[in-house]
């Protein structure tokens, strides 16, 4: 019996040795007490700091590779007008086609497939006219086709259309005895003097090859022309790569041909045009001043820089371990009535101003690292390892001024959309702030 109570005894000399410590301990360290002096640790430390951020453009994007393009227009109170307009060329049906004697078409329509039925952002209800006309200028696939590109094109359109973008109806296509549906889509009649160029193509010997067919056609570009008011209109999502899209041309009562768009062998592009944006938003990167309401436009118009040098100006010159770093950004108001962006971008910035990669990104994946709507109000990213690595490079001796930034974007690719949002940047109630937990870390 007594080692079986020698035995509790000191059971209970352990559990007592280990509630005394406890209760010694202070609330923001890690066992300071424990470890002793030869540990490399010291105390955690939670704060949160206010960030200076301000709108910026965005950057010119390269538009070719994209598989689905913006068409429309928004005039946004808060962002001015932004009009999404895509060009494309279109090639031969097959290497040896012919019109099999036909001398007019029954229609000539182009016809631009909708990405999907969700496929729009704006005012679904909006009439819209879109104007086609015929471009003037050869497109290369060595060249590049940025968004802010101005492109070259004949002032007389060969095609208009008026309506709204109706994402849910298919439409009905008769061709001689037989009916088949295509599913939505935008349909856009030809005029007569370009189906007559058109059905004149192969005597004149446009069809012999697929660069005599580029030289005399040389592809289209759809532009919105609706007249809007304020808070008007809305972008529609074009699948260009698709059995839908194509310049259709309907002969002999029962014959139909597809120019098709096809991907890897046409260029497609998106041009976007921004205007009247308010001058209180927009600021140079590197010396713009902190403002209150931040703008993030997609479709190549905005995003928000944010300054971190007085974060490293603060801890620059302690032994820090960064455990924990999030950012958060909140929704200014009810975003003027449009849908929040599903997700927004964080990346940092390098000396000249170009997006790169957080490392927290790059090492742990888009889970740990966010940037989806939280609770229908809120972004929130995890930056951790970026900060850690800012750190590191500011004790070295390197000039960071440029280099310790972010960047705060909308994507608009992958999935495409047109989103908009205004952050609150107001400092005295906390919406924008890093949260930062790390460890100072013992000499």
């Amino acid at each position: 019996m007594i080692p079986c109570l020698s035995t509790k005894i000191k059971l209970l000399f352990l559990i007592c040795c280990i509630g005394f410590f406890s209760c010694k301990r202070e609330p923001n360290a890690i066992g300071t007490n424990l470890i002793g002096s030869a540990s490399n640790l010291g105390l955690v430390f939670d704060t949160t700091l206010q960030l200076n951020a301000y709108t910026v453009k965005m950057d010119s994007i390269e538009t070719k590779n994209f598989t689905v393009f913006g068409l429309g227009k928004i005039n946004d109170p808060d962002m001015g007008t932004t009009n999404a307009s895509i060009v494309f060329q279109y090639n031969l049906p097959n290497n040896s086609f012919t019109w099999a004697g036909a001398t007019s078409f029954d229609s000539l329509v182009l016809q631009l497939r909708f990405a999907d039925l969700n496929a729009f952002y704006g005012d679904i209800n909006q009439v819209h006219t879109l104007k086609v006309y015929e471009l003037s200028e050869d497109l290369s696939f060595d060249s590049s086709y940025y968004h802010s590109r101005n492109y070259q094109y004949s002032k007389s359109e060969v095609g208009a259309w008026t309506g709204k973008f109706n994402l849910t109806d298919t439409s009905e296509i008769k061709l001689g005895s037989n009916t088949f549906y295509l599913p939505p889509h935008i349909r856009i009649n030809l005029n007569s003097s370009y189906a007559q160029k058109l059905i004149q193509a192969e005597t004149a010997g446009n069809f012999t090859s697929t660069s005599n067919f580029k030289k005399a056609f040389k592809g289209f570009i759809v532009v919105d022309e609706t007249n809007l008011g304020s808070n008007k209109g809305g972008v529609s999502y074009i699948r260009l790569n698709s059995n839908v899209t194509a310049l259709t041309a309907y002969y002999k009562d029962s014959l139909a041909a597809d120019f098709p768009v096809i991907a890897g062998s046409e260029i497609a592009a998106n041009a976007v045009e921004h205007s009247n944006l308010p001058a209180n938003f927009l600021q140079q990167s590197f010396v713009g001043s902190h403002r209150d309401s931040l703008a993030i436009q997609s479709l190549f118009g905005t995003k928000i820089r944010i300054d971190l040098v007085d974060l490293l100006d603060s801890l620059g010159s302690k032994k820090v371990a960064i455990n924990g770093a999030e950012i958060l950004f909140s929704v200014l108001g009810d975003n003027a009535g449009f849908a929040l962006p599903e997700r927004l971008q964080l990346v940092a910035s390098d000396t000249s101003g170009f997006n790169i990669f957080t490392k927290d990104l790059a090492f742990e994946g888009a889970t740990y690292y966010g940037g989806s709507l939280y609770a229908g109000r809120e972004y929130r990213f995890n930056i951790a390892r970026h900060i850690q690595y800012l750190l590191s490079e500011y004790k070295s001796g390197k000039d960071l001024k440029k280099l310790t930034g972010l960047f705060l974007f909308i994507p608009v690719n992958n999935p495409f959309t047109a989103a908009r949002v205004l952050l609150d940047g107001k400092k005295d109630n906390g919406k924008i702030k890093l949260k930062l937990t790390y460890t100072v870390l013992k000499n």
